[in-house]
């Protein structure tokens, strides 16, 4: 496993926290699900100039600088979560869907994911290690955080509701013939899902 990034950053350590914190997600996720990681190599790199955050490739992922590289003494300690966050996420895309018409399922289960190896990689966090209790709310009985940054998950889940209580919130599911892809497949049937 390698990290890369431009040499001065290499230079000077700031790969280093993602090298460490990267061999430690994979183990959890390893111990997890009873599986081995199986690519040969499982490189990441940090871009100065990248759009989205990161993305996950086979055997190379990429990420934005901010979202790989750690500066020891000078980096927040939010920003080391982020970093730590962003990495399980996307190590977690390493299980994938059988095709891209389920994409919501693959981010959810990234999500998911993360919080689990976020949490066993780096407790200090307490993305979801304080435990859970139930919260009567509108009638409603919730599993609700206890305290510490548990809140994400709450918060994840309200701005999914956001999300689906608007008009133009879609299906989770569609059939694979309505992905459109390169040579035009699927195409035909685009207009189908906006009526």
């Amino acid at each position: 496993m390698q990290t890369y990034a431009r040499p001065e950053a290499v230079e000077a350590g700031h790969v280093e926290y993602a090298a460490k914190i990267t061999a430690k997600i994979l183990e959890f996720y390893e111990g997890h699900f009873g599986l081995k990681y199986e690519m040969k190599d499982l490189d990441q790199i940090a871009l100065p100039d990248l759009e989205p955050l990161a993305m996950e490739n086979w055997g190379l992922i990429t990420y934005q600088e901010g979202a790989l590289l750690y500066e020891e003494g000078v980096s927040s300690w939010l920003h080391k979560e982020l970093i730590t966050s962003v990495i399980a996420h996307e190590l977690a895309h390493q299980v994938t869907m059988k095709w891209w018409n389920e994409i919501w399922l693959n981010e959810g289960f990234a999500t998911y994911m993360s919080y689990l190896a976020v949490d066993h990689a780096e407790p200090s966090f307490q993305i979801v290690s304080s435990g859970w209790r139930p919260v009567i709310c509108c009638y409603l009985i919730l599993i609700a955080p206890t305290s510490g940054k548990e809140k994400f998950i709450m918060d994840d889940l309200h701005t999914a509701f956001e999300e689906d209580a608007l008009l133009t919130s879609h299906p989770l599911s569609t059939p694979s013939d309505y992905v459109q892809t390169p040579g035009g497949h699927g195409a035909e049937n685009a207009g189908e899902l906006c009526g």
